[in-house]
């Protein structure tokens, strides 16, 4: 089966690699699924380029960074990017104001010189629009990620996009796990991805994934 390209988020790729303890974790997981990684241009530029191991592997190319030519080739389409971003990134700010929890989004605020492409606020889950607008705009059907924002973010997006008819699928690393676990062919062995889940932080998953695991292999 030809692999698909997944959008994968800072949060997921330091999970998998133990926070950069344990980065070939990262290869040896990604190379066992479905999935062909790829991130967007901000998010290589902002967050991705802050870690070295991770920064290695956008420049090895084994996670492809996404141009935005690719998917704003023209005016018009980035004027609509940046009106739809500014509309989402206040509506998930408004959204978690009004639930109180304890997550909360700073006041988008761009100064003079800078743009949504430039301009980076941390905590402010500016890279998680960026990516859920780029997944929309090329219908791409998959995203990797460990942030509890990312489904409520692809529900706005669909919503104000209009775009009913395009599913996008997210899994944490947990799904992930569960779905290499179940494949039959794999390049490594299960003492092999025992060492990974755990070194993942899956400890308390590794019950269910190893019965998965036995019922393939």
């Amino acid at each position: 089966m030809e692999k698909q390209r997944a959008i994968v988020d800072t949060c997921f790729l330091q999970k998998i690699a133990s926070q950069g303890s344990c980065p070939d974790n990262i290869k040896k997981i990604l190379d066992n699924s479905d999935y062909i990684p790829v991130a967007h241009k901000y998010v290589v530029e902002q967050e991705l380029g802050l870690q070295g191991y991770l920064q290695k592997l956008i420049d090895e190319g084994y996670i492809a960074t996404i141009e935005y030519s690719e998917f704003l080739p023209d005016d018009f389409s980035k004027m609509l990017y940046e009106k739809q971003y500014v509309d989402i990134y206040n509506e998930i700010r408004n959204y978690l104001m009004s639930a109180g929890g304890r997550k909360q989004m700073p006041e988008l605020k761009i100064p003079n010189g800078k743009t949504i492409f430039t301009h980076h606020i941390g905590g402010s889950s500016m890279g998680d629009v960026h990516m859920i607008l780029m997944a929309a705009f090329m219908r791409l059907p998959v995203f990797l990620s460990e942030d509890s924002d990312i489904m409520l973010l692809r529900d706005i997006a669909k919503r104000r996009l209009s775009l009913s008819a395009y599913q996008l699928q997210i899994y944490n690393t947990a799904d992930l796990l569960e779905q290499i676990a179940g494949k039959a062919d794999l390049k490594i062995t299960h003492k092999e991805f025992e060492m990974i889940v755990k070194q993942a932080g899956e400890r308390e998953n590794w019950a269910k994934l190893n019965a998965v695991w036995r019922e393939n292999h």
